[in-house]
């Protein structure tokens, strides 16, 4: 039987461990829609040109993000998929992740009348699924499960975002167009954290888990929030606009602290 939640990933030289989850999403039967901003690097390429199950997009650079997204939910729209369950590349799931939200699906369809979007993570980890679904008003991308008729009428993801603000203007344009979001936070087998990046730092006796960016990709977030904050005044979204901000501030106080941590343990360790 066709699966109804077809599968998106994004890839940039993509590891072994996400081509792993892709080959095995595909013979779970789930049609998987990949668009490669690496495609100078064949190792996808050439892994996926030949298997049954996939879907395989370039534009032969990197276009970021938001063009990504949109390109492989337009495919699935119009291949006859009502909904994407997108991945970023280095989000780990399982077998049973997948298999969770296709049967989520199955039982809650009512959910397209009045939804964009329904986010699944695992950020309580619970034993049973009590107080797990709640609507909120900012998601991030990885995990989230599009409803492409509504992601059509919002007009896609917006391309203009190369990958800071993707999420939140899509969840900004979600509430313009009276959608929701809603976020099932129990799902067995999600895990963002491990392949991330991040370092952990010690700060007055507490151990923090941060990334160190550039100062171009700090430019970026700042330029891309004050877009979305610009867009939330505009559209009289005043609530939104404000969540922003503090996501905002919160995000540059990080940043200078994890500078500030690094440069005092190089004077320590001298």
């Amino acid at each position: 039987m066709k699966k109804q939640v077809a599968i998106g990933v994004i890839l940039f030289n993509a590891t072994d461990k996400t081509i792993a989850r892709i080959v095995e999403s595909i013979s779970l039967g789930f049609m998987v829609y990949l668009f490669d901003n690496s495609p100078g690097n064949p190792s996808a390429r050439n892994f996926f040109k030949n298997e049954q199950g996939v879907r395989y997009i370039t534009c032969g650079k990197n276009l970021g993000l938001g063009f990504g997204l949109s390109s492989v939910c337009a495919h699935a729209y119009y291949d006859d998929y009502p909904a994407l369950l997108f991945f970023d590349q280095d989000t780990a799931f399982t077998s049973e992740t997948l298999e969770f939200i296709e049967e989520f699906y199955m039982g809650h369809k009512g959910l397209a009348l009045n939804h964009s979007a329904v986010v699944f993570n695992s950020s309580k980890r619970k034993g049973n699924q009590s107080g797990c679904f709640t609507e909120v008003s900012l998601a991030r991308n990885s995990g989230t499960m599009f409803f492409l008729e509504n992601l059509k009428k919002i007009d896609w993801h917006n391309e203009r975002y190369f990958i800071d603000g993707v999420d939140y203007e899509f969840c900004l344009r979600s509430l313009i167009h009276e959608f929701k979001i809603s976020e099932f936070s129990c799902t067995p087998g999600f895990d963002h954290t491990t392949e991330q990046e991040d370092e952990e730092y010690s700060f007055f006796g507490m151990k923090l888990l941060m990334r160190k960016y550039s100062l171009k990709r700090i430019g970026d977030v700042i330029k891309s929030s004050l877009k979305i904050v610009l867009s939330s005044i505009f559209h009289g979204r005043i609530s939104f606009m404000l969540k922003i901000i503090k996501l905002l501030s919160i995000y540059i106080v990080a940043q200078f602290l994890v500078r500030f941590i690094s440069t005092t343990n190089d004077k320590n360790s001298i």
